[in-house]
């Protein structure tokens, strides 16, 4: 993986990357720790699901920042609804509902008035 210093990491960047055991995983930066070659990240992704929904400390070293993932299906978003509920993220959950309206409004139909 690419190594990265703290002025390009930040709160909120999507990364990938390999814990010290090789596990895969992908999530956002919930904070970077200064001095400190760590960022917790919050797992949405891994092939160890005990990570998934958990916040884990990883080396900046082992990480490599990403695009945010951005255009999800209806049930990509209602499953990152779940994960926000049940990780009680109460921000994300209030950016995911408005993204998932968002897309019901674009899908559905205009209502006709009625001439009478």
């Amino acid at each position: 993986m690419e190594a990265h210093n703290n002025k390009e990491l930040k709160q909120g960047d999507w990364i990938k990357g390999k814990t010290r055991n090789d596990e895969w995983v992908h999530g956002y930066i919930e904070s970077v720790e200064p001095y400190h070659p760590l960022v917790r990240l919050k797992v949405l992704f891994s092939d160890n699901t005990e990570f998934v929904g958990r916040t884990i400390r990883i080396e900046k070293k082992d990480i490599e920042k990403q695009a945010p993932l951005t255009n999800f299906s209806e049930a990509e978003l209602l499953n990152f609804i779940d994960l926000a509920l049940s990780t009680r993220d109460q921000q994300w959950f209030m950016e995911l509902t408005s993204k998932l309206k968002r897309k019901q409004n674009k899908w559905s139909l205009p209502k006709k008035e009625s001439s009478l």
